[in-house]
């Protein structure tokens, strides 16, 4: 497939189009004087490319009157428009594209123009445009840590165009080389583009990825199964130990050889059930158990209350019988006093008259009755007492037995619980050391004469050795030289074409350094060292219509043009306008030689290429007026001069 240049136009803040038209597969040239706007065309291409930052000039005339760019491309016959609006003054890119498939002609309007891609969008389809497949280049680790970097039509670009300020640079051989990181993107996307790295690179660079997976993957459970072939793996007999431990094996089995082990931890993992221990009294339960101790031993304090306070009660009726016989003891000496002529005031024996009334005999004998009457109740009521002690002991007693069998049946029980905890944990571990080993069975295979694995692991290993060889860095510098040796043939025979200094030795490009090495009998010549602004403006064009040979030859997804700016500037000055020239010097003559060159370059390719040069020198020749497309003279320009009378009016 083939990508050209149709037209580059302009839309107006009115509305009106200015267009450059091209023709496909041939040599087009845009003359003029200076400061007519012939440098902007390269510039349109670059910025509706997909170019980040806003590089159209043109003075401020443009800024100021054009209100979209825009490129039409030509794809085996399909137009794909692309179209930018200005940045205006304040010349910051803007991020609105509009894309267009599938067009016969340049839109008349700019009306319908708006965003309906991103920049990666329209980078994407370019890429897709160009047939530029998935592709990765790793650099060699060995030397830089750059990242990765896909090859896209960002960087195809790059081989396409020659600014003004580029062409006759002897330090930078390509488009934008200057600018941070495109050095080192053209040297990495290099091999893909010249067909070193080939379309099923990436492809090759997946299966490596996943092969080398699956091989490593493979190499471990091998390893591990030749371990457990030869002799039972540490693992292995780890895990019979704590079978044996927990009770999955029984302590006294042993394993002769692999195959035994496997079957011993195989019968050790299987799955078992699990008879848990049973309570002898299934109803009893030992908070039913706590709750009877506890209700026993309220009952006990209280019966033990009770019988102390029957007891104290025993003791004081006790006291108090004894006090009151001593009482009636004194009492009974009444009866040696007659109770005739009973006088208060005079002492009873002596019948002496005294000082302080003492009681009557009938008070004494009446306090000694009622004291003889308590006395006999408390002889009555003692019986009863030891009656009922003896009934509350025998009470205690029973309780105090009811409470050590409930004591015991406690003791029971936790001791149960333990067991059945301890049985419980038993269990959780048994199960445990069981999904431990069958994790291992299941991931780690005995390898047998029959077995696939082996085989599996050496197959994995020739196709990733078949993929490293195709993924040989060192291969594919190999690949690279040999297509860049190519480069270099033409290079020279187009260097000998133009007469260049140096031409009738080897020329090469030189891949790392980006530049054009002369191999001298004196040692390498590189590019600043050759000659002058002529020889550098030389090399650039031979050097890049060498690689767009290469291209072709290898179709290889590079647009099919290239763009040139000015030139003949090192025969004459871009600011003077040399208008007609005649051959009749060396100048004249050397650029005579180089748009010959160019346009029977064009015919003579493999692939129609197209070529398209902005120059300020205008040959007499028939065959380059017949390739001039415009003529920007007698004020023509880029910008019509009705488009600055709006502006004006505008104002």
């Amino acid at each position: 497939m083939t990508l050209q240049l149709r037209a580059i136009a302009l839309y107006s803040h009115s509305d009106e189009r200015r267009e450059v038209m091209f023709d496909l597969g041939c040599l087009n040239i845009v003359t003029g004087g200076p400061q007519t706007g012939k440098s902007s065309l390269l510039r349109i291409v670059d910025y509706c490319w997909g170019r980040s930052d806003f590089v159209v000039s043109g003075g401020g005339v443009i800024r100021d009157t054009v209100a979209w760019f825009s490129i039409l491309l030509d794809r085996d016959g399909e137009g794909i428009f692309i179209a930018r609006p200005n940045a205006g003054p304040a010349g910051r890119s803007s991020d609105e594209i509009y894309f267009l498939r599938g067009v016969a002609a340049l839109p008349g309007s700019s009306k319908e123009f708006h965003k309906n891609v991103t920049a990666d969008g329209l980078r994407d389809h370019l890429s897709i445009l160009l047939g530029i497949s998935e592709n990765v280049y790793e650099p060699d680790r060995r030397a830089t840590q750059r990242p990765a970097l896909e090859a896209s039509a960002s960087q195809a670009i790059f081989f396409c165009l020659q600014a003004q300020y580029e062409i006759a640079d002897p330090r930078l051989l390509f488009h934008r080389q200057g600018e941070d990181g495109i050095t080192a993107a053209v040297r990495d996307t290099l091999p893909y583009f010249v067909g070193a790295m080939g379309d099923d690179h990436y492809i090759n660079q997946k299966r490596y990825a996943d092969a080398r997976a699956r091989l490593r993957d493979r190499e471990r459970e091998f390893k591990d199964a030749q371990a457990l072939s030869s002799k039972a793996s540490v693992t292995a007999e780890t895990l019979l130990g704590e079978a044996k431990r927990v009770g999955l094996v029984p302590p006294d089995v042993f394993a002769d050889t692999p195959v035994q082990l496997r079957e011993i931890l195989a019968a050790a993992a299987a799955p078992r059930e699990r008879a848990y221990a049973k309570m002898d009294d299934p109803a009893a339960d030992l908070t039913d158990l706590e709750e009877r101790r506890q209700r026993l031993r309220e009952e006990l304090q209280n019966i033990r209350e009770e019988i102390c306070d029957l007891k104290r009660l025993e003791r004081e009726a006790s006291d108090y019988m004894a006090e009151a016989h001593e009482q009636q003891a004194r009492l009974s000496a009444i009866g040696l006093v007659s109770s005739q002529g009973d006088h208060p005031d005079r002492c009873p024996l002596c019948e002496s008259h005294l000082a302080t009334p003492v009681p009557s005999v009938t008070d004494i004998t009446r306090s000694l009755a009622g004291l003889e009457r308590q006395l006999n109740s408390v002889h009555r009521d003692n019986p009863r007492l030891q009656t009922r002690i003896a009934e509350l002991e025998t009470t205690r007693t029973d309780i105090e037995g009811r409470l050590r069998v409930v004591q015991s049946d406690i003791a029971a029980r936790i001791s149960d619980n333990e067991r059945l905890r301890i049985e419980q944990d038993q269990f959780t571990e048994q199960a445990r050391i069981a999904g431990r080993i069958g994790y291992y069975l299941e991931n780690v295979r005995t390898v047998t004469s029959d077995d696939g694995l082996k085989l599996e692991v050496a197959r994995l290993r020739a196709q990733v050795a078949a993929l490293e060889k195709k993924l040989d860095l060192d291969l594919l510098e190999e690949r690279l030289s040999a297509a860049l040796d190519f480069v270099g043939r033409d290079l020279t025979d187009l260097a000998r074409s133009l007469a260049l200094e140096h031409g009738n030795n080897l020329l090469r490009l030189d891949r790392r350094r980006l530049t054009v090495v002369a191999e001298t009998i004196k040692g390498p010549l590189m590019l600043p060292n050759i000659g002058s602004g002529a020889n550098w403006v030389g090399y650039h064009v031979a050097a890049h219509l060498a690689l767009h040979k290469l291209f072709r030859a290898r179709h290889r997804p590079v647009p099919a043009f290239l763009m040139l700016d000015q030139p003949s500037q090192a025969y004459y000055p871009p600011d003077r306008d040399v208008g007609e020239v005649d051959i009749h010097d060396e100048d004249q003559i050397a650029v005579t030689r180089l748009y010959r060159l160019l346009l029977d370059y064009c015919t003579t390719t493999e692939s129609p290429m197209q070529i398209i040069v902005v120059d300020h020198v205008e040959l007499l020749q028939d065959w380059f007026r017949g390739a001039m497309r415009q003529r920007w003279r007698d004020g023509i320009k880029l910008v019509p001069i009705s488009w600055l009378s709006q502006e004006v009016d505008e104002e």
